[in-house]
């Protein structure tokens, strides 16, 4: 039996990752423990009770480490039909850019995949430009927007300059 296939519209653009790796959060979930059995052999329980109790704060410190990040947005593709609730995407996508342009994991595993696919296919419509890696690209583009959208060290512009960007495109 074959795995289900999750590369369709409703696939999930990216797993979610833990906030560490498993050693750092077996090592936060030991300091969590031990902090909890010390402060409570120093108000006097005993150690077999301090033991106890510690082993699952211990548990639950390992768990909060390994949960995703809390604040990750679940992006997905739009609804093929514009209706109201649709409407609350455009509402949210300034928050989610200022986001974004503070957090570069976010802008480059979020919006630059995004934009890239966006500038793909403008180039593609508009100047036949299959790849960016094509010479023709980055002269369409111009310097500025082409390291926006290839360069994993780019970071988001200031609104109206990104806003400037794509209209120009």
């Amino acid at each position: 039996m074959t795995a289900p296939d999750r590369t369709g519209p409703d696939a999930d653009p990216e797993p979610m990752r833990p906030l560490v790796g498993m050693g750092a959060a077996v090592g936060i979930g030991v300091v969590v423990g031990v902090v909890t059995a010390f402060t409570l052999v120093r108000v006097g329980a005993p150690l077999h009770w301090a033991v106890v109790v510690a082993v699952p704060v211990l548990a639950l410190g390992v768990l909060a480490a390994r949960l995703p990040r809390a604040t990750d947005v679940a992006w997905a593709a739009p609804p093929a039909l514009f209706s109201t609730a649709t409407s609350g995407h455009a509402s949210t996508l300034a928050s989610r850019l200022a986001e974004a342009a503070v957090d570069h994991d976010r802008f480059t595993l979020r919006v630059q995949p995004r934009l890239r696919r966006l500038v793909e296919a403008r180039l593609r419509q508009e100047h036949g430009v299959h790849d960016l890696a094509d010479p023709r690209a980055a002269a369409v583009l111009g310097p500025e927007l082409h390291r926006l959208v290839t360069d994993p060290a780019a970071t988001l512009p200031e609104p109206t300059r990104l806003a400037e960007l794509l209209e120009n495109l």
